[in-house]
């Protein structure tokens, strides 16, 4: 479906060849900060390539070194509440592994179902509930058709990344994140059920990324920046700016994790 995408990217890229990919959710686009020698590639560029809408999501590729990887980095990802069928989110997958892309990390902003887990704090995905009510492969025709998920969120990716954030004192939750639709923020009871579930966040985004990945055989880490606290766990009423702001103080912590991740695995 993106043919003309990827050629154009093939073009664009020059020889480089990434081997990792990184989807940055709400306001983390500060990561790209931390990459060598960057090559911006605007989405609105690339032939038949979507366009995010939502602010805090810039739209643009960057292309370079992240530690001892060549990385290309998605500066803001595509939503299903945006009108974006799931199944292009499947074929932007495909363009990446189709680059040399063995391995995605994707980000995201979530919202906290847990009260010793406030906003600013750093969620590593262990695992996740797809509750969006639709499936990227729905219609995809190549094998495997019926992907084996209990890895999805690869251990040895994840024991690295837990031991760096150790080395360097920053703390590190993990816990399963659960997808839902959007674009509405949950109503309190929506958010009592999901603690019953024992979710530790929620979010709007990923799992259709990682659905892909996993599909097209990469490997896949997933990490949580906790925004706020879900509706009903306090008096405060969340909304976009608030959640940007949040995402902001917490990208700093971020961009030394995955930069330090990126030069050990």
């Amino acid at each position: 479906m993106l043919e003309k995408s990827y050629e154009y990217l093939k073009e664009k890229l020059n020889g480089f060849v990434p081997d990792t990919a990184l989807i940055l959710g709400s306001g983390l686009g500060g990561v790209v900060e931390a990459i060598e020698n960057p090559l911006y590639i605007p989405y609105s560029d690339i032939p038949f390539f979507p366009t995010p809408t939502v602010s805090g999501h810039k739209g643009q590729m960057c292309v370079g070194k992240l530690g001892k990887h060549n990385v290309i980095c998605m500066q803001g990802r595509f939503h299903f509440y945006e009108g974006i069928d799931v199944r292009m989110i499947y074929e932007v997958i495909r363009v990446l592994k189709r680059l040399g892309v063995e391995r995605l990390i994707v980000t995201n902003a979530a919202g906290s179902l847990r009260v010793y887990m406030p906003a600013g704090s750093i969620m590593l995905i262990a695992d996740h509930i797809n509750m969006s009510g639709t499936n990227p492969l729905i219609g995809v025709c190549e094998e495997p058709y019926f992907p084996d998920m209990s890895n999805a969120y690869d251990f040895e990716m994840r024991q690295c990344f837990m031991k760096v954030a150790e080395e360097e004192r920053i703390p590190v939750f993990q816990g399963v994140y659960m997808m839902l639709t959007g674009p509405n923020y949950e109503t309190p009871a929506e958010v009592r059920m999901l603690q019953m579930f024992n979710i530790e966040a929620v979010g709007m985004s990923t799992v259709p990324e990682v659905i892909s990945a996993v599909q097209l055989g990469m490997k896949v880490m997933g990490v949580s920046v906790i925004s706020n606290l879900a509706t009903g766990m306090d008096l405060h009423k969340p909304n976009h700016g608030e959640v940007l702001q949040q995402v902001g103080k917490a990208t700093q912590k971020l961009t030394l994790l995955l930069t330090k991740f990126m030069e050990k695995e």
